[in-house]
């Protein structure tokens, strides 16, 4: 099968953007995912595998609120990230969402890429790559700096479960401003979104958009007081283009498995593991 094959095929199946619904949830729940195999892996720490095998025996309950700050921030821009992304690109592209994948032969495992880059021309060398946006709200980088460890995980498994062999990981630092900051700002790339009251509803202003934050308030969020304009601007970004580790699985796998065995005993007996107990030093 060769790419534009085998992106077709990852595209009818599993080309929707369902992430975070509550079929995603579920879906995640009975398996090993990206986001999260750092921690089912040799070099993980007693508390993080401990800590991976609780979430699939006594997952978190989903909250009504809109989670924890740094998550909210980056999944909020993401969408701004992808838009801006496919802008700088210079070509004609779209990025593709993707539901939750299943590993093709290992059943326990899954992932969900942040999409796939699909170019008009299906000859270009970018066609088919995966692409992970991370847009942390704190987190310094700079070109020089290393992917972190368990991001680079987490795109080994995606491409894993995907069978495409590049993925381009980028990174946007954005920045929140007040109204006055933001108008005054040169920033090349800035914009708005709202929130609405329950701080759950977000609707964005596309990037082409020229209106005026107060023009397009009254001409699509009315007259209600009940949304909130978040103004940004991009301060930087980078990409890096990470390579398939071609015995990644390999040496994984059997770390991975044994994790999983532990989550399936648990779940036949009903019980739940101890909680590791951390090396005590003793200092004389």
């Amino acid at each position: 099968m060769d790419i534009q094959e085998r992106v077709q095929k990852l595209v009818e199946e599993y080309g929707q953007n369902d992430q975070r619904t509550d079929a995603w949830h579920a879906k995640r729940g009975s398996m090993l995912t990206a986001s999260e195999i750092y921690k089912a892996l040799p070099d993980a720490t007693p508390a993080q595998k401990h800590e991976i095998i609780m979430s699939k025996l006594v997952p978190r309950p989903r909250t009504e609120g809109a989670g924890p700050r740094a998550l909210v921030w980056g999944t909020r821009f993401e969408p701004i990230a992808k838009d801006i992304y496919c802008k700088l690109s210079g070509i004609e592209m779209d990025i593709v969402d993707t539901t939750c994948i299943p590993h093709p032969t290992v059943s326990f495992l899954g992932a969900s890429p942040d999409g796939i880059i699909v170019t008009k021309d299906p000859a270009h060398e970018r066609y088919g790559r995966l692409v992970e946006f991370k847009c942390p709200i704190s987190r310094v980088f700079s070109d020089d700096t290393p992917v972190p460890v368990s991001y680079y995980h987490q795109m080994q498994l995606q491409m894993e479960c995907t069978g495409l062999n590049l993925c381009e990981y980028i990174e946007f630092q954005f920045k929140a401003l007040s109204y006055s900051e933001w108008t005054d700002t040169k920033a090349e790339h800035k914009g708005f979104y709202a929130v609405d009251d329950t701080d759950m509803v977000v609707k964005y202003k596309d990037l082409n958009d020229t209106r005026t934050p107060a023009e397009w308030r009254t001409e699509v969020l009315g007259t209600t007081d009940d949304w909130s304009l978040v103004y940004w601007t991009l301060e930087k970004y980078r990409m890096k283009l990470v390579e398939h580790e071609t015995d990644w699985l390999e040496k994984n796998l059997p770390s991975m498995t044994t994790i999983w065995d532990t989550i399936s005993t648990h779940r036949t007996n009903g019980t739940l593991p101890e909680h590791p107990k951390e090396k005590t030093t003793l200092t004389l």
